[in-house]
């Protein structure tokens, strides 16, 4: 998550610079499992974000209005947030749209920055969608959104990201790059942790959204400060192994880096937070189900590969054994995924208020009242 001081400095700078905005309001869509009303209430956010003037925009509350982005992925026409039409595609020349991403490295996505930032001005089922395909995804949005200005928090970078599961893979940095080509901002960025040729920068430099070649792009003060600074984190290659309950079994014939591999760093996480109890992860595709018939399960059955491959297999097989399956047809879905690990673990909600920002009254509270308000989100059951 961006520094909540970042964010908070940025709105009073806007303040004190600019006589003519009438309203600022400081906006998201949180990560799929989540919803924004729980997402301002950490560290009191929102609060202090209203004590300011500003105003918390909960995207994930906003009417939907549906629109094309004429792209690759997305390739039919998408919901999207009404008011973010209204203002930043009708009248985008009336308004400014500050774009503020942290600086981390992502194991699907290579890096997360401001090209990727964007995936945030989505509601949680189109977030989904395609999510195998997530690089020319994230540049397809660029279709429509494009950011008047970046400003990205490197005050501390995450690695293996997008998530600090331990607390060595944060790693200050005490940087803000800031710039209007998000292409050439990310290109800087990317090459401060060290990762090179990320797929989704490389396709938005093609498409004509910006400068890709470091060469070519003005560094203030100067280029020596991106040596000075370079560090190097990692997308791939994880060095924390998995709790000895869980068993990953992998498909064989094809495993997206970009989708259901996310699990693998889901699992160690959860690991992290709870003892977990032995249980078969199943994703990908090109599984021999021979091997499957040692295992007892509980069996979570990840993505549209896996359980096309295996649902047969497993509704013949509970015809004569007892067994417990979950099934989640996304490539990504933390909310089903939870709600899987959660059954079949035996966890009760009450096991995860540690997690939580406040109360689980509150959370029940807020996701009332949330989806009272129109909300469209997806979180763990």
């Amino acid at each position: 998550m961006t520094s909540h001081d970042v964010l908070l400095a940025t709105i009073k700078v806007i303040q004190r610079k600019k006589d003519n905005f009438k309203k600022i309001y400081v906006m998201d869509n949180s990560a799929v499992g989540s919803f924004m009303r729980l997402v301002f209430q950490v560290d009191d956010l929102g609060k202090k974000i209203k004590k300011l003037g500003a105003k918390p925009l909960y995207l994930d509350e906003e009417k939907s209005i549906k629109i094309d982005f004429n792209g690759e992925v997305l390739d039919r026409k998408i919901p999207i947030p009404k008011i973010l039409y209204e203002n930043l595609i009708e009248d985008k020349n009336k308004n400014t749209y500050i774009n503020i991403p942290r600086l981390k490295s992502h194991i699907l996505a290579e890096a997360t920055i401001s090209i990727k930032n964007q995936l945030g001005l989505l509601y949680d089922k189109e977030k989904m969608y395609k999510h195998h395909l997530i690089h020319e995804k994230v540049v397809d949005i660029m279709n429509v959104f494009q950011p008047n200005f970046n400003l990205v928090d490197a005050t501390t970078t995450v690695d293996y990201g997008p998530m600090a599961v331990f607390p060595e893979w944060e790693t200050p940095m005490n940087l803000l790059i800031s710039g209007i080509d998000p292409v050439a901002v990310d290109t800087i960025g990317s090459y401060l942790i060290g990762i090179d040729n990320i797929k989704h920068i490389e396709i938005a430099a093609e498409r004509g959204f910006g400068i890709n070649d470091l060469k070519q792009i003005e560094v203030l003060p100067s280029h020596k400060i991106l040596d000075e600074y370079k560090i190097q984190l990692h997308h791939k290659n994880i060095p924390k192994t998995l709790p000895q309950t869980i068993k990953i079994l992998r498909g064989t014939e094809k495993v997206c880096k970009t989708g259901c591999s996310f699990l693998d760093l889901l699992f160690i996480w959860f690991g992290t937070q709870s003892e977990l109890k032995k249980c078969v992860v199943i994703y990908g595709k090109g599984h021999d189900s021979k091997e499957l018939d040692h295992y007892d399960g509980p069996f979570i059955v990840n993505g549209p590969c896996a359980v096309k491959e295996l649902k047969d297999y497993f509704q013949q097989r509970s015809k004569k054994d007892n067994i417990e399956v979950y099934y989640i047809n996304e490539h990504l879905n933390i909310a089903a995924v939870g709600t899987a690990i959660r059954k079949a673990f035996g966890i009760s909600l009450f096991d995860l208020t540690d997690l939580l920002p406040c109360s689980l009254i509150k959370v029940a509270f807020l996701k009332i009242l949330a989806k009272l308000k129109g909300g469209k989100f997806a979180m763990i059951k």
